[in-house]
Parts: structure tokens; C-alpha cells; sequence
């Protein structure tokens, strides 16, 4: 039952601003609970209850196969509520925050559509708990006795919304009116301009079934009947598109409805009758509604302040490259210098530009620092989480270093250094640190005791320890 996994839905959106209530009012099948069916098997019950209890037991099954959230209470034996609602098979009623019904569908199962009980609930949680009034039909002139009223709701919308069109065919004479007219191409007749001239089209939504509101669905070609005086209505569901998604149309659009009937139309009518049928060309009123503007979203709207490099961040081009919601959007691999002059942003150190730690009295690497001098030794592929991880310069592989500090240190103060590395002129020691290390780290000494990891105001990478 796909109903239930819709209504679920609705409740999960909006069950915090509206209250949600099933009433159970009978077995809609009971021929299924014969005796040996697995639904009797589970119940116990064969056929229509006959008791309360039975109806009960019914109930409860029904909560447990659908798996319903929604509170659910049961109609009496005498069928008072299915009485009072007319409510077979389904229907559905929204009442305000009076008790006054401001929402009554059509009766189920053809007069149960999600789409148009979604805008009801909307609509109502919009409005602090009642129904705004509907939108009047805007009519065009009459052609042979007929006239034609078209309606948008809601006539607010933003692209990729669902929308309720309404079409309403009054006879104006004192005769009947036969219309042949297939509901099926309501959306293929509509005219929508805008006054900047960007286009737009309402496609249809789900099966984009149509329902009359006299004779329930027209799924033949075939004459409709309008008394004199009378007025039919069709809604058709739809949902509203912009041509080019790179145009983003928004502002205020005018939509008309233009229909033809023509001999060749009539040629397919299925009619048994001689009834003259209606012919002409019918236009409906223009009926304005409005396009929102899309709301322009960061890409901290979507990926949140989690760390502290997504915290103050506009332009992520800084850091990642590609077609962003393309597989090709990946992070840089060379942005580590346009990152750390930035000491605005909380944790981040300040590495180059010039008051960075490489343009300090002494640095680690002789020269201006570049990226790929950071590469040497750091591993951003999770830099992006706030994961900054060493690896070997010396072995040239890319995963994370696991050893110790020290031993870090060794890969190229030893003696045998990295080709890619380029010491400065050996003085004292020189460069090869493994003798020095291997006598004075004791008692928990390493190199980061003494020194600076990237820059020092002192020579020799000199921490101030004292």
C-alpha cells in the first residue's frame, strides 16, 4: 500500500504544526478474510467483524502490516464517523484550528492525491492554522455558450514546485452544452509568459492523472454533459519547470489556457447521440502568478562550520578544483600557501607570506616557500577534516607516518638524505643528526624540544625555551 508510505511521509514534514489522526471505519475488502487466508490465519477473523473486538483485532493488523505512526482510533459498529465524512473507501478532511473543515477531498481512491493534500497542509501551516481563501478563476469571454476559467494553485510558487491547475467550463445559456474534451492535454494548452520574457512549462506530475469534478475521470474522448447554468471542473496536477535551468526565471508570469474543437476532434468523440456538440476556439482569462527568485545557497549551507577550515570560507575554489557536483571535484593538492597566511581563522598556522614561519631569521628549507615544499612532507588528502599527517620524504610512499618523532627526523637528517632535498652548507654537525640524536635523546628530548618544526627568529631553528 503505497498510500501508507505517503502519509507517513506527510507526517514525518508536518506533523510538529499539524495534528494527524486515522480513523479505521471497516475492512475495505472483506471477502479477502475467508476461512484458510493467511489475513485470517493472523486474525482469526472471517469476513466483515460483526463485534467491535473483531473490528479492533482488524485495526491492529493494519497498524502492524503498514506501519503506522499515526494515532488511529475506529469507528463505532454504526459506522457513525463513514456516515457523517462520507468517507468510502478513503477520503481526506483537514479542519482548522476551529474544527471548521477546510480541506475535503474527493472520495478515494481516484480522489486521493498526495500531491494536492501536501498543498492543503502547506497551506494551513503557513497560515497559523487556517485555510487562506482560494484563488478566484480568471475567465475569458464566452464562444457558442461557453466560457472557461482557469486557476493556479497556489498561485506563489518557486521552480520544481507542484502546482494545482483548475479548469472550470461554465454554460452560460439555458440549453446543455456537450463538450468533447480530453482532459489528458491540459498541460500541452497552456500559454505561460513572463514579462521578461523568460520561458517556462508546467509538466505533468506523477501520472498526471485529471479528475472531473462531476464525473469523476475522463479516460475516454467522449461528450460531457453541462447543464445549463452548470459548471464543469478538471484539475490536472503539474509541476512547474524552467526551460533552461541556467536561466532561473523569476518575477510575475501570466498562464492562459486555449482550447480548439474542432471536426477533426470530433471525429474521435465517442457519442451514440445526434446532440449537437460544441465547436469553436475557447480561451480562459490570463491568470497571474508568481515565480520565486532560486535562493543563491553557499557551499556552508550545505557542508556546515564543522571544522575550522569551512568556518569563514566564501570562495572554495581556494581549496578544491573541478565542476562542483561533478566527479571531478576533488581538493588542491598545491593551495597550502594560500591557506596559512591567514591567521584569521582559528587554528590555523600562519606558515607562509611574510609574517610567516618561512620567512622567519631561520627556516627548515632554504628559500621561498612554495607547495610542493609542503608536499615534502605532509599528506593533505584529509587536511579538509583537520587531519594534517606526516609522511616519509625519504621512502616516497603516501601514507601516514606511524613511528616516532625523532625517527621522523631521521628520514633525512641521517646519512643519507632525500635526492629532492637540498641541505644548506653543513656547519658544526652538518646535516646528519643520527650520532648527536642517538647520544642526547634521553629522558624524553627529541628534536622538537629544541627546535622549530618550520621557522625560528633564532638561528638553527632555536626554539625561545628560556
Amino acid at each position: 500500500m503505497s498510500r501508507a508510505a505517503d502519509i507517513e511521509r506527510l507526517y514525518a514534514s508536518y506533523g510538529d504544526m499539524v495534528e494527524f489522526l486515522i480513523v479505521y471505519i471497516r475492512e475495505a475488502h472483506p471477502e479477502q478474510l475467508r476461512e484458510g487466508s493467511d489475513k485470517t490465519l493472523r486474525t482469526g477473523v472471517i469476513g466483515r467483524p460483526i463485534t467491535i473486538d473483531e473490528r479492533i483485532i482488524l485495526a491492529t493488523e493494519c497498524v502492524t502490516q503498514y506501519k503506522f505512526s499515526i494515532p488511529m482510533v475506529i469507528d463505532g459498529m454504526d459506522q457513525k464517523v463513514a456516515e457523517d465524512y462520507d468517507a468510502r473507501t478513503v477520503r481526506t478532511t483537514i479542519t482548522d484550528k476551529d474544527g471548521k473543515v477546510a480541506y475535503y477531498a474527493d472520495r478515494g481512491p481516484f480522489g486521493f492525491s498526495i500531491p494536492e493534500i501536501e498543498r492543503a497542509l502547506k497551506k494551513i501551516a503557513a497560515h497559523n492554522g487556517y485555510m487562506p481563501p482560494p484563488p478566484e478563476p480568471q475567465w475569458g469571454e464566452p464562444v457558442n455558450g461557453l466560457r472557461c476559467g482557469l486557476v493556479l494553485d497556489p498561485p506563489n510558487l518557486k521552480i520544481g514546485d507542484e502546482v494545482l491547475v483548475q479548469l472550470s467550463f461554465e454554460n452560460t445559456t439555458d440549453q446543455p452544452v456537450n463538450l468533447v474534451f480530453p482532459s489528458n492535454e491540459v498541460l500541452k494548452n497552456l500559454d505561460i509568459s513572463g514579462g521578461n520574457g523568460q520561458p517556462l512549462k508546467i509538466e505533468a506530475a506523477g501520472s498526471g492523472r485529471s479528475s472531473g469534478m462531476m464525473m469523476g475521470r475522463m479516460r475516454r474522448v467522449r461528450p460531457q454533459r453541462i447543464g445549463a447554468g452548470e459548471v464543469f471542473q478538471i484539475k490536472t496536477e503539474g509541476k512547474v519547470t524552467a526551460v533552461s535551468e541556467e536561466q532561473g526565471p523569476a518575477g510575475d508570469f501570466g498562464i492562459i489556457f486555449n482550447l480548439e474543437v474542432n471536426d477533426q476532434m470530433l471525429a474521435q468523440a465517442q457519442t451514440t447521440d445526434v446532440e449537437p456538440l460544441w465547436q469553436g476556439k475557447l480561451h480562459s482569462g490570463k491568470f497571474t502568478f508568481g515565480i520565486e527568485a532560486p535562493q543563491q545557497l553557499s557551499c556552508l549551507d550545505c557542508h556546515g562550520t564543522f571544522d575550522y577550515h569551512h568556518t569563514k570560507e566564501t570562495d572554495c575554489t581556494i581549496c578544491h578544483v573541478g565542476r562542483v557536483g561533478g566527479d571531478d571535484f576533488a581538493s588542491r593538492t598545491e593551495s597550502c600557501i594560500q591557506c596559512h597566511p591567514r591567521p584569521e581563522v582559528q587554528g590555523r598556522r600562519l606558515i607562509g607570506g611574510p609574517e610567516g614561519e618561512f620567512s622567519m631569521v631561520s627556516r627548515h628549507l632554504p628559500g621561498p616557500i612554495k607547495n610542493e615544499d609542503c608536499l615534502l612532507c605532509h599528506d593533505p588528502s584529509r587536511h579538509q577534516n583537520g587531519v594534517v599527517s606526516l609522511i616519509d620524504p625519504d621512502s616516497g610512499q603516501t601514507r601516514p607516518w606511524i613511528g616516532t618523532e625523532t625517527g621522523f627526523c631521521l628520514t633525512c637528517h641521517d646519512g643519507d638524505p632525500p635526492g629532492k632535498v637540498k641541505f644548506p652548507e653543513a656547519k658544526g654537525s652538518g646535516y646528519d643528526k643520527s650520532a648527536f640524536l642517538s647520544t642526547h635523546a634521553k629522558g624524553g628530548v627529541t628534536c622538537s624540544t629544541c627546535h622549530a618544526s618550520h621557522g625560528s627568529s633564532l638561528p638553527s631553528l632555536i626554539k625561545i625555551i628560556h
